[in-house]
Formats: C-alpha cells, sequence, structure tokens
C-alpha cells in the first residue's frame, strides 16, 4: 500500500492534470495528447467567458486556441463529442469501447 499526505495527493493530481510547473502539452497534438491522457473532457456549448473544453484546454496547453479544438473535432476527426455522464469529447479511438451503451440506448428505445 502507498501512503500519501494530503499536500503528496494534491501536488500528484495538479501534475497529473497539467496545472502546475511548465506546460506538458503543447499545439493541437498537445490537445489531443491531454485528452486522451485524460480520457474525456466535458463538452458545454455555453460560452460566458469561454466554453469549458476551450477553457479545459486553455489552462493545459501552450498556444491553445478556438481553432486547435474545432480542428480536432472537426476537420481532423481525431476527437467526437459523446453522450458520455452529459456531452464529453472523447478521442475518436475510444469511440469502440461505447458501443454497449449505443447497443442499450437503441434496444430501450425500441
Amino acid at each position: 500500500m502507498i501512503k500519501l499526505t494530503n499536500e503528496q495527493a494534491r501536488r500528484f493530481m495538479l501534475l497529473r492534470h497539467g496545472l502546475i510547473g511548465k506546460y506538458r502539452y503543447e499545439g493541437k497534438s498537445g490537445a489531443l495528447e491531454f485528452i486522451r491522457s485524460a480520457g474525456a473532457i466535458q463538452f458545454d456549448p455555453v460560452d460566458v467567458c469561454g466554453k469549458n473544453a476551450e477553457l479545459t484546454l486553455q489552462s493545459r496547453v501552450k498556444g491553445f486556441t478556438k481553432k486547435t479544438l474545432s480542428d480536432l473535432l472537426y476537420k481532423d476527426r481525431a476527437l467526437v463529442d459523446y453522450p458520455d455522464k452529459n456531452i464529453s469529447i472523447i478521442p475518436t479511438e475510444d469511440w469502440p469501447y461505447f458501443e454497449r451503451f449505443r447497443r442499450a440506448a437503441r434496444e430501450c428505445a425500441k
């Protein structure tokens, strides 16, 4: 069993999520790499001071722009928005893992 202090656990989580230290991710490839690492990010279309997905990536990916996420979703198709919990953005390569949920939804709709 690994024992951590609260401070060590907090620091680990901040480092894991790319929120302290130098940027670990940069540009379009960095945005894709972060989403792969996180598994998914929330996709919220409300834009008061920036959409949630854009703010999440902007705080972690050096050189991130709104165009970066748009290109990854709609041009490169490396990411897809998917109703996981609410609406999330997931890497396209994870699409097959959600088949059982899509199948269950189709069955419930009958």
